[in-house]
């Protein structure tokens, strides 16, 4: 599994101006003299992903081209203000940098041994952040590619703190399209490969990418989704246009890549699409299956989990019998259904492969050790014999997505926006004052979450390199019915879902303190409920 998406961590460090007999050693409270500590910073360890192998002037290099070159001045913004901070390369690479004021400028000052700063900065430099960034249409010419680049980092530090890295993210989405030709076939002929129907363009709505080599192509673009049934990539071939118009939508998030493999044909192109994966330089994540056409196609091996494969409490997987994934969700499976390994324990059924794009946990504390997770399964039995109620009434906890200006997200309707179940589950605990608080008690304990946590955790271990159980949002429930058979039926070891209702960690958006949503598998339907009320199952989930 690839680490999380960081560019380059940048290390705050103090220019020390100190007069003569000055120690570095500060008493706490101790005022610092204006002028006397600048604010100077060192940006160094770049892991930009799938830098052009054909290299042209260094003025034209960046971020995004995995070096500092061609790179004169970042925006750092601390104590309300936003100063230009000129950038100096540092290493025969160019992997490290040193940032300070640019040249008659006034620097930042640390005050206080016990001041507090809050910085931003980003590049490419402006005035203010840009909120609303528009990349170039054209990124196989003037640098285009290269500007098209936004990287933002935050933190909040002390003067004690003054070192400690800070990390700068990608703002964008990045599309990289591999060519390969069919036999009898070459790509000399190719002129250009393109994404249609984009948002966010500054000139028109159709970016023309930056090619890389003879094979591979490579585009940024704003998050957004893009429409089942529209044309996403062309690629022109001499006077022929052929186009790759996915069968479903799919939403393309910031700071991540998706990597198409694209085959050339005479009479044609054929698309293999791998899922997004975090921006780094091991590129995009391979789930372990092959999109060829509007299928996925398991290959045979069991590198990365898949949907319906069993999960073992030795926090293992193998071949559930998933063989391919149509773009509409439709699956077949082989039959019969393979059987889990001799010796080892099913615990779960995994039910999605990969970091689900709208989960908002962070995965860094748990065993997984990173801010994202392989994979979701679900326990094979529920954690209740009867109807159990979900909470304390009259309390919101803040278990329900909100959008950029924090407005909460219709989470009913729209389930599948609302995947954080593991952080809605830390919501809960602490709520509850801690995990050993969590009791069967309807006003205090939280019982859904005791059993989902607690109890079932006493009867099924989970493994180490796990989040534990924990109970799980609306999107996870309602992804956990809706593929229920193809999850269940077929495996011995697992029991399936009653036609009953099923808890969530999720609370509702429009009565978030009194209400939580439930999955109503006899009705087929997202319902919310009082949270006192003893009228659903818990059935356990866990990250790994």
């Amino acid at each position: 599994m690839i680490n999380p998406q960081k560019i380059l961590h940048l290390a705050v460090a103090i220019a020390a101006a100190l007069l003569a007999g000055c120690s570095q050693e500060e008493t706490p409270g101790v005022s610092l003299s204006s002028g006397e500590y600048p604010l100077i910073l060192t940006a160094g360890g770049l892991k930009a992903v799938a830098t052009p192998t054909q290299k042209s002037a260094p003025s034209t290099r960046g971020t995004v081209d995995n070096d500092w070159r061609g790179v004169t001045s970042v925006a750092v913004e601390a104590d309300n203000e936003v100063k230009e901070y000129k950038v100096t390369p540092l290493d025969g690479e160019s992997k490290t940098a040193k940032l300070e004021v640019k040249d008659g400028g006034e620097p930042f000052y640390w005050q206080s041994t016990t001041e507090t700063k809050t910085i931003t900065a980003w590049h490419p430099y402006s005035n203010t952040y840009p909120t609303a960034w528009t990349v170039e249409a054209n990124q196989n010419a003037n640098d285009g590619y290269k500007k098209s680049d936004l990287i933002k980092a935050t933190a909040t530090l002390t003067f004690d703190q003054r070192n400690t890295p800070i990390t700068f993210e990608h703002q964008i989405a990045k599309v990289i399209v591999k060519l390969t030709a069919d036999a009898g076939v070459t790509l000399d002929g190719i002129t250009a490969v393109q994404l249609l129907d984009i948002e966010g363009v500054k000139s028109g709505n159709t970016i023309t990418a930056c090619k890389s080599d003879e094979a591979t192509y490579l585009a940024l673009l704003n998050g957004q989704k893009i429409e089942a049934n529209k044309g996403f990539i062309q690629v022109n071939v001499g006077d022929n246009r052929f186009v790759y118009t996915p069968t479903a939508a799919k939403t393309l998030a910031n700071g991540t890549v998706y990597t198409y493999t694209i085959t050339v044909k005479a009479s044609g192109i054929e698309v293999t699409a791998a899922t997004g994966g975090e921006w780094t330089d091991s590129g995009s994540e391979n789930v372990g299956v092959t999109i060829t056409g509007v299928t996925i196609t398991y290959d045979g091996t069991e590198t990365e989990p898949k949907i319906g494969d069993y999960y073992y409490s030795d926090g293992t997987w193998s071949d559930g019998g998933l063989r391919k994934l149509y773009d509409d969700g439709t699956m077949e499976w082989a039959k019969p259904q393979p059987q889990p390994e001799n010796g080892k324990n099913v615990i779960a059924i995994v039910f999605h492969a990969g970091h689900h794009e709208n989960d908002g946990s962070d995965y860094s504390a748990t065993g997984i050790g990173q801010q994202k997770c392989h994979g979701y399964a679900v326990a094979l039995q529920d954690a209740t014999n009867d109807c159990r109620p979900w909470g304390v009434y009259g309390t919101e906890l803040g278990c329900c997505p909100t959008d950029g200006s924090g407005n909460k997200q219709d989470n009913s309707s729209t389930p599948d926006i609302d995947w954080s179940g593991y952080a809605w589950t830390q919501k809960i605990i602490t709520a509850a004052g801690g995990k050993d608080k969590l009791n069967t008690t309807q006003n205090s304990g939280y019982p859904a979450t005791y059993y989902a946590v607690v109890d079932y955790a006493s009867k099924v271990p989970s493994p180490a390199n796990s989040t534990g159980w924990f109970l799980p949002s609306i999107g996870q429930m309602w992804n956990v019915y809706q593929n229920r058979t193809s999850l269940f039926e077929g495996k011995t070891v697992v029991s399936g879902l009653k036609s009953d209702w099923y808890w969530s960690s999720s609370e509702y958006y429009s009565g978030p303190a009194n209400y939580a949503l439930y999955v109503d598998v006899s009705n087929d339907r997202v319902r919310y409920y009082r949270k006192s009320g003893w009228i659903s199952y818990v059935r356990p989930v866990l990250a790994f």
